[in-house]
């Protein structure tokens, strides 16, 4: 392999890499935990009988599928025992789909119940107090540690890289990872989220 074809392929790996860091993980998806928002607020819809709660995490365009659900539900829900559970479980699923649908995700099932990661807490906590210092603050301490510990590989590798083809490219390879990270991030933050609801 010539040294072109080699550095491209650590590019692509690397973009590969960081691509994978940010991409969701639809298997434990936020959104799709039995306490998650969404399903807690169609969980919210059916005990009141009120599909509000429900319809906003949804785009317009579904709301007649989750209406068309929501009536069927809430009467076998009203029957109560294992017929108010498969009711709660069948909207809650829906609902939770459409929400996936509509963000441009895939959906494979309600996620059981466990506590939402760090960040996402750190995130829904500075909704409740107003404060986002702690998010920036979670943030800028994340990005300063991986960038470092970049930046140190790849200054060490810069100092031996003229010393064997073997060392080059252990150069090449941290220069890469530390660029692309770098640039990734800056791009990420400048683009904004990927998706909402019903964009």
């Amino acid at each position: 392999m010539n040294s072109g074809k080699f550095f491209t392929s650590i590019a692509m790996g690397a973009i590969l890499l960081f691509a994978g860091m940010l991409m969701p993980l639809t298997a434990n998806a936020h959104c799709a935990r039995v306490n998650g928002p969404v399903a807690t607020d169609a969980l919210q819809a059916l005990e009141t009988g009120d599909i509000s709660p429900a319809l906003i995490w949804v785009s317009e365009d579904q709301e007649a599928e989750l209406k068309s659900v929501f009536e069927q539900s809430k009467n076998v829900y009203k029957q109560g025992g294992e017929s108010r559970e498969l009711a709660e479980q069948y909207f809650m699923s829906t609902t939770v789909r459409l929400h996936r649908q509509a963000e441009g995700q895939s959906f494979t099932g309600l996620k059981p119940a466990q506590p939402a990661a760090a960040d996402i807490q750190t995130a829904e906590k500075a909704l409740v107090t107003g404060d986002l210092k702690p998010v920036t603050n979670m943030l800028a301490r994340e990005i300063e540690k991986k960038a470092t510990a970049l930046h140190q590989e790849a200054m060490a590798a810069k100092k031996v890289r003229g010393q064997s083809v073997a060392s080059g490219r252990e150069w090449a390879d941290a220069y890469v990872k530390y660029i692309i990270y770098v640039h990734g991030l800056y791009s990420t933050i400048q683009a904004g989220p990927a998706h909402g609801v019903g964009e």
